[in-house]
């Protein structure tokens, strides 16, 4: 048995505007909407309690944030939060370390920072995706706020003054 494409929640496919009621789950569990945004968990760093309220007032807008899901998005605010760590420490560091060896040779290698951040940057992307928090996924859905431009047309807008 392959384990194949996850499925998508019913909320999901009825914001894309590809819910079948023919295709549907008879008994999909269905949890509640939170409707406010619930304290950070106390093991979030600094930078991932601002990821977390960040996107928890995005997901009570789009009536997606969910009492079960609290968990993955703490890993997700977590991992994103080590990302941002992560790419502080090459800008202080710089992305290339040069080694000296005790003969007084030097040798360069790729900083081990590079390889840390990318892997938070995958991990936070695995999780972002199952909220559909990446522009792929957002493609996705139909659904967002009513009557709210692009904010970045105001700052294109601003070449033309």
């Amino acid at each position: 048995m392959s384990a194949g494409r996850p499925s998508k929640p019913t909320a999901l496919k009825k914001l894309e505007g590809t819910y079948r009621q023919d295709r549907a789950v008879a008994n999909e569990m269905m949890p509640s909407n939170l409707d406010y945004a619930p304290t950070p968990p106390s093991f979030l760093n600094a930078a991932a309690k601002k990821e977390w309220k960040s996107v928890c007032e995005e997901l009570i807008e789009l009536q997606m944030l969910h009492r079960v899901d609290l968990g993955l998005l703490a890993a997700y605010c977590s991992e994103m939060a080590n990302y941002i760590n992560a790419v502080r420490e090459l800008k202080k560091k710089g992305e290339v370390l040069t080694i000296k060896r005790e003969d007084g040779s030097e040798y360069s290698m790729p900083s081990p920072w590079v390889a840390i951040k990318n892997s938070y940057l995958k991990n936070a992307q695995a999780i972002a995706s199952q909220f559909g928090f990446t522009p792929s996924a957002r493609t996705k859905i139909n659904g967002g706020r009513k009557g709210e431009g692009d904010p970045f047309d105001e700052m294109l807008n601003m070449d033309d003054e």
